[in-house]
């Protein structure tokens, strides 16, 4: 009888016999495993566990194959980079005409040339006046009514005459002055020759010069400025502008004879 049936058989003898039950005993020896038990019935779902950590990044996967081609109104994509250079285009048009710069200085005088052919005599002269009182200030001035102009060599409408060719020149003006002073100047490749100041009015004032010109070189005559011009015509007074060749390729240095007195520039 094992230590299980013993213990029924006492509590039932005690019962019989209504005996007072005494002390327990020392707990016994472990017994034999009992056999495996029948599975219980599932639980009910417990709590969502907390979020684990990131795992390792997985191997990319297989290309997929060409998507349908889209609308052609589609939304513009995002620029591309800069590619390489290409060929060197075409030549473009002709642009228009910049304007003229202001003319330079005056350069070296070159060796002489050969002696070239017989030429026909060169007879140039002019002299004209102007058609209208005060003319435009600080810009050569116009003397549009010609008296003469041999071999036209001044341009009136620009009051410019042109050297056509080395030599040596006579110029003279002839000028009424009224209502205000007057400065004017003579210039010769745009520095002033000579300057003339006529500070009383009504009255004329007259001068005479010596030049020695290259060929093309250019000679005209200004008013320094507004308050100044006091150059004038009527039919009573008429201011003229005059010039001749007086001396074919004659050696005169640069300088300006003035009523024979030389004066350096």
């Amino acid at each position: 009888m094992n230590l299980c049936e013993r213990q029924r058989s006492q509590r039932k003898s005690w019962k019989d016999n209504q005996i007072v039950p005494g002390e327990p005993g020392e707990q016994g020896m472990t017994g034999p495993a009992g056999a495996r038990g029948l599975p219980g019935m599932k639980g009910s779902e417990g709590p969502k566990g907390m979020k684990g950590d990131k795992g390792d990044l997985g191997r990319p996967g297989e290309p997929g194959m060409n998507g349908q081609k889209g609308e052609e109104d589609g939304v513009d994509g995002m620029p591309g980079e800069k590619g390489d250079n290409g060929a060197k285009g075409d030549t473009g048009a002709k642009g228009e005409q910049g304007n003229m710069g202001p003319k330079g200085n005056q350069g070296d005088m070159g060796i002489m040339g050969p002696r070239g052919p017989c030429s026909p005599a060169i007879q140039s002269a002019f002299s004209a006046s102007i058609n209208q009182s005060f003319p435009i200030h600080d810009w050569p001035i116009s003397f549009p009514r010609v008296l003469t102009n041999k071999q036209g060599h001044f341009n009136p409408l620009m009051g410019i005459y042109t050297a056509p060719v080395n030599g040596t020149y006579i110029f003279c003006f002839h000028l009424a002055v009224a209502k205000k002073p007057l400065k004017v100047g003579l210039f010769h490749n745009f520095y002033p020759k000579v300057k003339v100041t006529e500070g009383t009015y009504p009255t004329t004032t007259s001068h005479k010069i010596v030049l020695h010109l290259a060929l093309g070189d250019e000679v005209w005559m200004q008013v320094k400025n507004s308050d100044t011009n006091g150059m004038y015509t009527d039919t009573e007074n008429t201011s003229t502008f005059s010039g001749f060749l007086f001396m074919i390729g004659a050696d005169v240095d640069h300088g300006l004879l003035y009523d024979g007195a030389t004066m350096s520039l």
